[in-house]
């Protein structure tokens, strides 16, 4: 028999077990009970995303320029393998035999197989029942036009970082999201919503039921202004000009006057979006990003110039706005105009390329009159010892004003436009010369007349974008409205349709009259024999135009432009080249615009032959 000290023992032990059972009960049922709860749902139900397609991107004729291709990818959610590690290693092991390839397990959920080949996908698809944790999940692959030079204009997908997916609650690490250009910009109107599906399982892991808790949603997709047949024409065109001047470089821009409405947009050299589509390779990017030339730079929106002769109607409708000359005003412009230098009273001479002789705003624009400018737009006092038929005393508008008036065409501000990676620009005055050249000598820091003679032939500090041209541009051809320019015309979904409109920046700031001054020295650049655009008289139709010149440091290595508006009248298309690096004053940019337009105002009678 037991001694009754024993038995003391053992009904003490028998408390002190039953007391710690209480307590664990207690803790497992009530205070971990819900969390508990939770993690036994989620064994229990596992919720996964229901993929729908992105939306796609159209131009102004219903081309398609971007669609989604089908891919199948192999995923496993580490969550839900078996948690004995010999049933684990099995079924990892069936599945790499089906792949072809050693299977890592990750951590959480992730893409284990991309792109699977359809032999595979059917033999997974057979068996993927007893592989608790994989299943097949179906992606969309981005697929661009290769042809036309798109890819700045549509940009490419990246892989979500993980500062983005924390921000999105609706995004998985897989995801794929716009990088650049179009993709980047309307990101939240392409992308799809997805669903959810619940799926029920037994502890084992085995399917019980399944229920769909909330139904995909496809992306909305695009319908571009742009113009892809004209797209494709300058693309040619522009690679034919580049091929026989020796450049690499350049880029062409043309909006609707009436609108502005990009209906095209290319910049040289090109690059391959697809590359991107589901990963580039990283000798791929490498190479991309140590090519000299910069492909990915979208130089439209981007690539800041020097304009030269470019800047001369805009610095001539500021002059008429103020009332600094008439339509009548002339000037003797010399080979050379020269002032008192201000310190030591020597000739300092500014030179033009040619002799003119008298002449008045029409004429300074058709045949880009330097000394014209230089008087009306820093002002002129003339010295001893010049010529007596130059004006004695003359004030022009002087720094301050064509800044503001430069400002009022758009330049040195950035566009708008619906694209990422859009520079401002730079209009220079004496506070940013001071600020620029604070670090270096007092004689750089001061603004001299030099500098404001320059800035009014569009040399010196002064830099622009191509997109900036063609929309101050827009506004002398369509008599005084500053439109934003835009890509995207529609909004397109299965349930609805929505317009962009466009969008007036301003308007008003130079009189009607006074542009169609300047419109009529543009027409006069082309009709007359002596104009600066003389080559484009035979068009099929009546045009206006302005070429531009600007040395780049280099010796006789130029920045050569041309911008053009046509039919004269009533203009519809307004078109700015631009050919970096031209060795001499060819006219590339005009042979480029030639070609172009030849082919935008025949291309109906073509089409109808």
């Amino acid at each position: 028999p037991l001694t009754k000290q024993i038995l003391h023992f053992f009904l003490l032990a028998s408390f002190v077990f039953i007391a710690i059972l209480w307590a664990s009960c207690f803790r497992l049922q009530i205070t971990k009970g819900e969390d508990y709860k939770i993690l036994s749902e989620k064994n229990k139900f596992a919720v996964f995303k229901l993929q729908a397609a992105r939306g796609v991107i159209y131009d102004r004729n219903l081309e398609q320029l971007v669609w989604n291709q089908s891919s199948f990818d192999l995923v496993l959610d580490e969550s839900q393998l078996p948690k004995e590690e010999s049933k684990r290693k099995e079924i990892i092991k069936e599945v790499s035999e089906i792949v072809g390839s050693n299977i890592d397990i990750p951590t959480g959920e992730n893409v284990v197989v991309k792109d699977l080949p359809y032999q595979t996908l059917i033999s997974l698809e057979a068996e993927i029942e007893n592989f608790p944790g994989f299943k097949i999940r179906e992606n969309s692959i981005r697929k661009y036009k290769t042809d036309g030079n798109l890819a700045h204009l549509l940009g490419y997908m990246g892989k979500i970082r993980a500062s983005e997916l924390e921000k999105c609650q609706d995004c998985s690490i897989s995801d794929f999201v716009g990088r650049e250009g179009l993709e980047k910009s309307y990101e939240e109107v392409l992308k799809e919503k997805k669903g959810e599906i619940q799926i029920e399982r037994t502890a084992e892991g085995k399917e019980i039921s399944r229920k769909t808790v909330k139904y995909p949603q496809s992306g909305s997709s695009l319908v571009l202004t742009l113009d892809f047949s004209l797209q494709k024409k300058i693309a040619e065109a522009l690679s034919k000009t580049l091929r026989e001047v020796g450049s690499q470089e350049g880029a062409v821009v043309a909006l609707d006057p009436r609108n502005g409405n990009v209906l095209a947009s290319v910049s040289f050299p090109p690059f391959n979006n697809n590359l991107f589509a589901r990963g580039i390779k990283s000798e791929e990017l490498q190479k991309l990003n140590e090519d000299e030339r910069k492909p990915q730079v979208n130089r439209v929106i981007s690539g800041l110039y020097p304009i030269g002769s470019t800047i001369k109607p805009l610095i001539g409708s500021a002059t008429l706005e103020e009332g600094i000359i008439k339509e009548t005003t002339q000037f003797y412009c010399p080979l050379e105009l020269c002032v008192e230098h201000k310190y030591t009273g020597e000739p300092e001479c500014f030179s033009d390329w040619e002799f003119h002789g008298l002449t008045d705003i029409k004429r300074a624009i058709a045949e880009s009159v330097n000394p014209f400018f230089y008087i009306i737009g820093g002002g002129y006092i003339r010295p001893k010892f010049a010529d007596s038929r130059l004006p004695q005393h003359f004030e022009g508008l002087g720094v301050e004003r064509i800044k503001r008036y430069l400002e009022l065409f758009g330049l040195g501000k950035k566009t708008g436009i619906d694209l990422p990676g859009e520079v401002e620009g730079r209009v220079p005055s004496p506070e940013w010369k001071e600020d620029y050249f604070k670090n270096q000598s007092r004689v750089q820091q001061i603004w001299y007349l030099a500098d404001t003679y320059n800035l009014s032939i569009g040399q010196g500090y002064l830099l622009a974008t191509p997109i900036q041209i063609a929309s101050a541009f827009s506004a002398i051809a369509n008599g005084g409205i500053l439109y934003q320019p835009k890509l995207v015309d529609k909004i397109i979904n299965s349930e609805k349709e929505s317009e962009k409109k466009s969008e007036i920046i301003r308007k008003d700031f130079i009189s009607p009259k006074n542009l169609e001054i300047i419109r009529q020295g543009m027409r006069q650049a082309v009709a007359s024999p002596n104009g600066s655009a003389s080559s484009l008289n035979s068009l099929p139709v009546k045009v206006a135009a302005k070429t531009g010149t600007a040395q780049i440091g280099l010796e006789e290595v130029y920045q050569n432009w041309i911008t053009v508006f046509a039919p004269y009248d009533e203009p519809e298309i307004v078109l700015t080249v631009l050919i970096e690096k031209v060795k001499g004053t060819r006219i590339a940019a005009q042979k480029t615009a030639y070609e172009i337009l030849e082919w935008y105002f025949t291309k109906d009678n073509a089409q109808s032959d």
